[in-house]
């Protein structure tokens, strides 16, 4: 750790190694929305390497809080955020909070400039799939008690589904049909588990010696998914794993108007099990994940730590379990 003269690093030596005015840094750690994505990263990498602590905030007195969480999801018009949002929910209402829902818009700049509006308004944060890098979210959760869910931070509580074995599960499904070429259609590169899904199918196909292709990244939408047909067509395969359910549909219609058959020509996994593609006239293939547990878990423990004086030093790493909903998208090879 670097130290000036007198003794600990201080907020003048962290913003003369980053460049900015100290002003700059004492925003960057209260209200990290009014400053550039590009100049609080600077910022909070000198402040580690300097080995600066922040003055940290004091824990409220029971009195003194607010009973509120701030949730912020990814995109509120994504299903799976729908049952996340309804755990956290049920969660916050035992232990008699309320929950104020922020949507990021699939943007980190949004996420940290709505995000700067609560801080001093609630107890604690809920983080579903964040697009903010892994320094803002430490920084974050040095201001308030943190949960993230579906995703890791190291130093940083959370919950996540089992996402890694069952994707594994998905792609020897597909190779039990007899499918010997696979595609993943990727989500946001800014997604945790994006990262993690690819890696398991990847590890997996060195393993058995099965060609397996990466395209995208792409939105995770309807309209992502039928962007992700039409790459797709160009290098097609029998079979393909997609970032999450919106995207599996959406390539599905696109590939219905343009003739090509589910599963007659390709098989199709989703990701997600989002409440209505088993409901589709061809019910989706697809990984199972329980997002309702998941937004339950991560309220409950984050208002644990809340209601406690449990050390922030104490990160909980909770894993849900999920499973392969074997549907009608996926058959064997024609």
């Amino acid at each position: 750790m670097a130290e000036t003269g007198q003794g600990r690093p201080t907020i003048r030596d962290v913003a003369e190694a980053a460049g900015v005015a100290t002003s700059t840094v004492s925003r960057a750690f209260s209200r990290p929305g009014r400053v550039s994505t590009e100049t609080a990263e600077r910022i909070y990498r000198v402040a580690r390497e300097l080995g600066y602590r922040q003055a940290p905030v004091p824990h409220l007195d029971l009195h003194e809080r607010t009973r509120l969480v701030a949730m912020c999801v990814a995109d509120v018009m994504n299903p799976v955020f729908s049952a996340m949002t309804k755990g956290a929910y049920a969660g916050a209402a035992e232990a008699g909070y309320g929950v104020v829902l922020v949507d990021a818009n699939e943007s980190a700049e949004v996420e940290a400039k709505t995000l700067e509006r609560f801080i001093d308004s609630v107890d604690g944060f809920l983080f579903a799939s964040s697009r903010m890098s892994d320094n803002a979210l430490r920084h974050l959760a040095g201001i308030r008690p943190t949960f993230m869910l579906s995703r890791r931070v190291p130093g940083v509580n959370s919950v996540t589904p089992d996402t890694s074995i069952v994707m594994r599960e998905a792609f020897d499904h597909l190779v039990g049909l007899g499918h010997a070429h696979l595609t993943y259609l990727s989500g946001p590169s800014t997604s945790w588990q994006d990262g993690i899904r690819w890696r398991a199918l990847s590890d997996r196909s060195r393993q058995n010696g099965t060609h397996l292709q990466h395209l995208g990244p792409f939105s995770p939408t309807l309209r992502g998914g039928a962007m992700a047909y039409r790459a797709w067509r160009k290098r097609p395969t029998t079979g393909v794993i997609a970032y999450n359910d919106l995207m599996a549909i959406g390539f599905m219609r696109e590939a219905s108007a343009d003739g090509c058959s589910v599963p007659g020509d390709v098989s199709l996994i989703g990701c997600d099990d989002i409440p209505f593609a088993q409901l589709l006239a061809l019910p989706l293939t697809t990984v199972r994940i329980n997002q309702y547990l998941i937004g339950v878990n991560a309220a409950r423990g984050l208002l644990s730590i809340v209601g406690s004086n449990t050390p922030r030093s104490d990160v909980r790493d909770v894993v849900t379990p999920t499973d392969l909903a074997v549907r009608g998208s996926t058959g064997p090879t024609s």
